[in-house]
């Protein structure tokens, strides 16, 4: 009986049709071209960072966003790939660098009522963490706050700031 069980939930759980993310409230409005700029401080320590970047769906269950982030003169092409997990309600999001080096995995959550994403990665032993709060600023949803702030192993902020996305106007 209990195998029959597992097998029906799991047959259920197959048969769900996969989320749309390009449908979703918060991520249809990362589609297009964006750029970015912003200060990441730390106590001795000013990080200049520059994107350009563009999001978009890409099959039924992912989200990516992928460009270039210029820090302190350094360009370097990055990627975020978004995934819904259905069993958990929430969001993955992988950040890898070039050719899929640096790989950095956040936990999300999104509020569709209030048009945020939130991610945090847990970087390393002790509390070290990265932590990303999206908002859009006013009611056009072309320009996007990102506060970002690291913590080191004592659950000390060690470099905090905001990024301002701005959407490029279609031609």
């Amino acid at each position: 009986m209990k195998t029959l069980l597992a097998t029906l939930c799991l047959l259920a759980a197959a048969s769900m049709p996969a989320k749309d993310l390009g449908m979703n409230p918060v991520f249809k409005n990362y589609i297009g071209n964006w750029k970015a700029a912003g200060e990441l401080k730390g106590e001795n320590n000013i990080l200049d960072i520059k994107e350009e970047w563009t999001g978009a769906a890409e099959g039924d269950n992912s989200f990516v966003v992928k460009g270039t982030r210029t820090i302190n003169g350094d360009t370097q092409p990055f990627q975020w790939t978004i995934t819904y997990n259905e069993g958990a309600d929430s969001y993955e999001a992988i950040l890898s660098g070039a050719e899929g080096s640096q790989t950095i995995r956040f936990e999300g959550h999104v509020s569709e009522v209030n048009l945020t994403f939130e991610l945090k990665a847990i970087t390393g032993s002790g509390e070290s963490s990265i932590t990303i709060n999206e908002a859009f600023a006013g009611d056009a949803k072309e320009v996007i706050e990102s506060k970002v702030t690291f913590t080191g192993d004592t659950g000390l902020t060690t470099l905090q700031g905001v990024i301002k996305h701005q959407k490029e106007k279609l031609p």
